[in-house]
């Protein structure tokens, strides 16, 4: 988990995840020994809609957005992207071994070249079959 998320999670707690509890954002970065990076932390949080300022200096409220990703954060799911580009750079390796299967094949004709290609296109259908579920 990211720094920013660390503090989107902290404000979470601090809130009890209501919108309407408001936390002084610096004083919560100063205890999780971040404030050289307030600002960065302050801005990209308000950035992605996660918190909302208040008439307070330093003061702010999560956002029910903020709330839906410190929950995410939280229960530790990875981000989908990158599950995503994980199990497209393995489709690509297998991709790669296709090709060097089929190479073998050209040159060596055999039913067991075949029974080994076969095998290779059917792990790859599984692997884009799993894809198309989590796009």
């Amino acid at each position: 988990m990211d720094v920013y998320h660390k503090v989107l999670v902290k404000l979470f707690e601090a809130t009890g995840g209501r919108d309407t509890q408001t936390v002084d954002l610096k004083e919560l970065v100063k205890r999780e020994g971040f404030l050289g990076n307030y600002n960065d932390i302050f801005q990209l949080l308000s950035g992605k809609g996660w918190i909302a300022e208040t008439t307070r200096a330093d003061a702010v409220k999560i956002t029910h957005w903020g709330v839906k990703e410190a929950k995410k954060s939280k229960s530790g799911v990875p981000d989908n992207s990158l599950l995503i580009k994980r199990e497209v750079n393995k489709m690509v390796s297998s991709g790669k071994e296709l090709v060097i299967m089929l190479e073998e094949f050209a040159f060596d004709i055999s039913q067991e070249n075949l029974k080994q290609v076969e095998r290779k296109i059917a792990e790859l259908n599984s692997a884009i079959g799993e894809l198309k579920e989590k796009i």
